[in-house]
C-alpha cells in the first residue's frame, strides 16, 4: 500500500469520495499538459523522401561539374 492509500483507508465515506474526486480532477488537469503521440502520416514520408531526393540531385550536380 503507499502512503496515499493508507490515508485513504483512515477517512470517512464523504472524506474518501471527495479525496477520490479530487484525484480525478487532478489527472483531468494533466490530460492537456501529456505528449501525445501522434501517428506517422503519409505525406511527412513523402516530404521528406522528396526533400532528401532533391539534396542528393543538388549535391551530386555540384561535384558532377
Amino acid at each position: 500500500m503507499t502512503k496515499k492509500d493508507e490515508e485513504h483507508s483512515k477517512t470517512s465515506l464523504a472524506q474518501q469520495d471527495a479525496l477520490k474526486r479530487l484525484d480525478q480532477v487532478e489527472e483531468e488537469k494533466r490530460k492537456p499538459y501529456k505528449k501525445k503521440k501522434e501517428p506517422i502520416s503519409f505525406r511527412s514520408i513523402l516530404m521528406t523522401l522528396l526533400l532528401m531526393l532533391i539534396l542528393v540531385l543538388m549535391i551530386g550536380s555540384y561535384f558532377l561539374r
